[in-house]
């Protein structure tokens, strides 16, 4: 087993290249060590053109994050989203109570698929009601996947329930119990309808088009979710266990950086701004980024104060509102005021952090591109070998920003390290994007973190 490490460097055109791939094998995966080369490969290309670095969560990419910022201390700190959403629904599903449901389900699952007879029947009769998708694995790694598999035993609850009318002895003594507990499907579409926002916003935020705003957005839409489902019939105890849940990743969910950009979001500047706290906590981070992180000079960081204050009470040149949030168009939007006025500050943060993708799936599907390569007819490949080939591929759908790299026409890109994971299915890239609007009050409400209901 090898332990290959992908480097890829992301552009403010969302186009991602495959830098290096390491097999780090022979040493450890320490900070220090990771950092190094990390460090090594920003100096050679140029600190300037880089404005961020993500990874996963892992303590020794935390620690190695934090080693290259201090060497880089402009460059923006960002974790992996789509892992910190990931972990957050991992947590609610923590609890007794879903783990009991689920570990019924994957029974049922894994009976079915490594019985033959019973497969073929269910098939069969799947196809007669015209169901046209089987029963799905979990993978401990995926917990879009373990969503996945429960909504598929849901789904062909009717299947099952005749098939255990029909030809009970074909079934294991287990798998029939739990067909004949009409309990359990009730049970089970109840925390479906609980995990599908979770599994629809984590789709969502590996999308190429994802910004710091979203997430924001996102997670607001998690917290509106997981309110919502105090209304379902779930023991009081697993209500409370999710509430607990979610307000335990609030803190580092609701960052200084994600609340300053969802204040950029035009229109949602008047949500973040209305609150005291918030609008204090947005001059702050935009304030040191600039002072500390940039260096600028103070009449810079005094320009950028003067422009945020601008902003926020629609005064001219930020009195107007972009057709929509798409990342094209919002930088457009700040593109067309920086055109306005050369000494405009806030302009060039709002594009810096439009810039930023806040995710590491590049990399997850940069290995397993990789793993297409290596696969069981082709497994004497060597890594080096494996690495090269997907370069060349990666390289020929990029060509255009690997010239703007060599040119040095960047303005700012990431560059994003991450250890070799399985990537999530394909099917869950068709989510582009996720659409979330709320008036200002349920979202100045839930950016405090919800509350258990009193039933809880």
């Amino acid at each position: 087993m090898e332990s290959i490490y992908s480097w890829n460097i992301i552009f403010p055109s969302r186009k991602v290249i495959l830098l290096r791939a390491d097999d780090l094998s022979s040493i450890s995966h320490t900070g220090e060590s990771l950092s190094a080369m990390i460090i090594k490969e920003i100096d050679r290309w140029g600190p300037q053109k880089f404005a961020c670095i993500v990874t996963d969560n892992a303590r020794n990419m935390v620690k190695t994050r934090r080693l290259v910022l201090q060497r880089f201390p402009h460059m923006v700190d960002v974790r992996c989203m789509m892992h910190a959403f990931s972990t957050t629904m991992a947590s609610v599903m923590g609890h007794k109570y879903a783990t009991g449901l689920i570990t019924r389900a994957q029974k049922l699952v894994t009976f079915f698929r490594a019985s033959h007879q019973p497969l073929a029947l269910l098939k069969k009769l799947a196809g007669n009601m015209g169901i046209k998708r089987m029963l799905i694995t979990s993978n401990k790694t995926r917990f879009t996947s373990v969503h996945a598999s429960l909504e598929s035993v849901v789904r062909l609850q009717s299947a099952l329930q005749e098939i255990a009318r029909q030809q009970a002895s074909l079934l294991s003594k287990e798998a029939l119990n739990i067909i004949n507990d009409d309990m359990f499907f009730v049970r089970l579409k109840q925390i479906c309808r609980l995990l599908e926002p979770f599994s629809l916003v984590i789709a969502a935020v590996q999308a190429a088009r994802t910004t710091l705003a979203d997430v924001m957005r996102y997670w607001l839409h998690l917290a509106k979710s997981v309110t919502g489902s105090s209304s379902d019939c779930l023991p009081p105890a697993f209500k409370a266990h999710c509430f607990v849940a979610y307000n335990l990743r609030h803190q580092e969910m609701v960052s200084p950086l994600c609340k300053l950009a969802l204040f950029l979001h035009p229109l949602y500047r008047d949500v973040v701004s209305n609150d005291k706290k918030n609008w204090v906590e947005v001059q702050m981070t935009a304030g040191n980024m600039w002072k500390l992180g940039y260096k600028y000079s103070k009449q810079q960081v005094q320009q950028l104060m003067e422009d945020i204050k601008r902003y926020k009470i629609h005064e001219e040149p930020y009195d107007c509102m972009p057709v929509d949030g798409e990342v094209a168009t919002l930088k457009l939007y700040w593109k067309v005021i920086l055109s306005t006025g050369s000494n405009l500050e806030l302009p060039k943060l709002a594009v810096l952090l439009l810039d930023i993708k806040p995710h590491a799936a590049d990399p997850e599907k940069t290995v397993s591109l990789m793993g297409w390569y290596h696969s069981a007819r082709r497994s004497k490949l060597l890594s080096a070998t494996t690495t090269a080939m997907t370069t060349v591929k990666m390289h020929y759908q990029t060509v255009k920003d690997r010239w703007a790299i060599v040119s040095g026409n960047i303005n700012s890109c990431m560059c994003t390290a991450m250890h070799c994971v399985l990537a999530p299915p394909e099917h869950l890239y068709k989510i582009h994007n996720l659409q979330v609007h709320f008036p200002s009050e349920i979202v100045l409400h839930l950016l405090q973190g919800c509350e258990a209901s009193e039933d809880c």
